[in-house]
C-alpha cells in the first residue's frame, strides 16, 4: 500500500499555479495607471510654493545690497559722528570711540564693522567679517567725500581675508553643507521602521543616531576642506565642533518638526532653513546689508547662527560666541524634546502615497 504524497499547504482560493500572463496583464495594468489630475495638483502645488519661495527670498535679499545702519565707530569731534547718522537713508551706525586703540579694540570684539579717523581722514575695515561690507563702506565714506570735495578716504583692513579663501564665503558653504546634512540626515532616518510610529523609543533612537552622524558628518567634512582646499588652517577643531553643532541643530529641528507635520514639514524645514535662512544668514552680505525681513531674522536661525560662530572662530579669537552657540543649542534643545514628546512621528513612502491617493478619491 503505497503512501500518499506530501499535501502542500495551500490556503482555500490560492491558485498553486499562478497565470505568468495574468501576473503580467495586472503588472501592466498598475504601471500604465495614470494619476489623477488631484493627485498631481497635490504632488505639484507644494513644489510650486517652495520654487517661488526660493526665488522670492534670494532675488529679495541679493539683489540690491544696500547698508543698512552699519555700525561704525568715529574718532574724532562728536559733530562728525551726529554728521554720520543723519545721512540719508542712514547706512552708517556711527559710534564714538575715545581713541584709534579703542576703535580698533571694537572691531576685533565684533562690536562694529569698521572704524572712521577723522584726523586723519582713514577708514580702518575688516573684511573677515564680510568682504562685502568693507567695500560698502568704503564706497560711503568716499561718497561723503565726495560730495564735500574732499580726498577719498585711506583704507586700511586691519583683519584681511587669507589667501584661501580671498572671498571669505568657504564658511558659508561649509554651513550650508552643514543643513544639507541634517535635514537630509533627518529625513532619510525617519523613513526607517513603522509609518507614524508613536514610540518614544524609536524617537531617541532616531536623535541618537543624529547625534552620531552629526559627529561624523562634523569632523570629515572640515578635514576634507582642510586637505582639498587649504582653508579653516589652524582652526579644524573649532570648525569641526561648529560643524557638529550645527548639523545637530538642523537634523534635530527637523526631527521634531516632522514628528509635528509629517511630511509637511520636511517641505516647511526647507523653506525656512534652506531658502529663508541661507539667504539672510549674512554669508556673501553681512545682515546690515540685507533688507529688513532677512536682516532682523537671519541671527535667529541655525543658518545665521553658525556663519556668525565661524566667522568668529576663525577670524576674530571666538569673539561674541556665547550668542550663536546659544541659538543652535536652542534649536537642537527643541528638536530633540518635540521629537521625544510625540514619539518621532513621521510618514514614511507608502503613507504619503496613501493619503495622497485617499485625497484624490474625494
Amino acid at each position: 500500500m503505497g503512501s500518499a504524497p506530501p499535501s502542500e499547504d495551500v490556503s482555500l482560493g490560492d491558485d498553486p499555479h499562478p497565470d505568468p500572463s495574468a501576473e503580467g496583464a495586472a503588472a501592466r495594468t498598475l504601471a500604465s495607471t495614470a494619476p489623477t489630475p488631484r493627485a498631481v495638483t497635490l504632488v505639484l502645488v507644494p513644489a510650486l510654493v517652495l520654487m517661488l519661495a526660493f526665488a522670492f527670498f534670494y532675488v529679495g535679499a541679493f539683489h540690491d545690497p544696500t547698508p543698512h545702519h552699519v555700525p561704525v565707530a568715529v574718532v574724532g569731534p562728536p559733530a562728525v559722528t551726529a554728521q554720520l547718522n543723519r545721512l540719508p537713508g542712514a547706512p552708517l551706525d556711527a559710534r564714538q570711540a575715545a581713541s584709534r586703540s579703542d576703535a580698533l579694540s571694537q572691531i576685533d570684539d565684533r562690536e562694529v564693522y569698521g572704524a572712521y579717523e577723522a584726523a586723519t581722514n582713514r577708514l580702518f575695515v575688516a573684511s573677515a567679517a564680510n568682504r562685502a561690507t568693507a567695500v560698502a563702506l568704503e564706497a560711503t565714506f568716499n561718497r561723503i567725500a565726495a560730495a564735500q570735495r574732499g580726498p577719498a578716504v585711506q583704507v586700511t583692513d586691519v583683519k584681511p581675508l587669507p589667501p584661501k579663501d580671498p572671498n571669505g564665503t568657504a564658511a558659508f558653504y561649509a554651513v550650508v553643507a552643514w543643513m544639507f546634512g541634517g535635514y537630509i540626515g533627518a529625513t532619510l532616518i525617519g523613513l526607517i521602521g513603522s509609518p507614524r510610529s508613536t514610540s518614544r523609543k524609536r524617537a531617541a533612537a532616531r536623535i541618537g543616531a543624529l547625534a552620531k552622524f552629526s559627529i561624523v558628518g562634523g569632523i570629515l567634512s572640515v578635514l576634507m576642506l582642510r586637505a582639498f582646499f587649504g582653508v579653516f588652517a589652524g582652526h579644524v577643531v573649532a570648525m569641526s565642533a561648529i560643524g557638529v553643532l550645527t548639523i545637530l541643530a538642523s537634523g534635530a529641528a527637523t526631527a521634531g518638526i516632522q514628528a509635528a507635520a509629517g511630511p509637511a514639514g520636511t517641505g516647511f524645514v526647507i523653506l525656512v532653513f534652506v531658502i529663508l535662512g541661507n539667504s539672510a544668514s549674512g554669508g556673501p552680505f553681512a545682515r546690515p546689508l540685507l533688507p529688513g525681513l532677512w536682516r532682523t531674522i537671519g541671527g535667529v536661525l541655525p543658518p545665521g547662527a553658525s556663519v556668525d560662530l565661524s566667522r568668529s572662530a576663525l577670524f576674530f579669537g571666538g569673539a561674541r560666541i556665547v550668542g550663536p552657540i546659544i541659538v543652535l543649542a536652542v534649536w537642537a534643545v527643541l528638536g530633540t524634546a518635540l521629537a521625544l514628546a510625540l514619539g518621532g512621528r513621521v510618514m514614511n513612502p507608502a503613507d504619503t502615497e496613501a493619503a495622497a491617493a485617499a485625497g484624490a478619491a474625494v
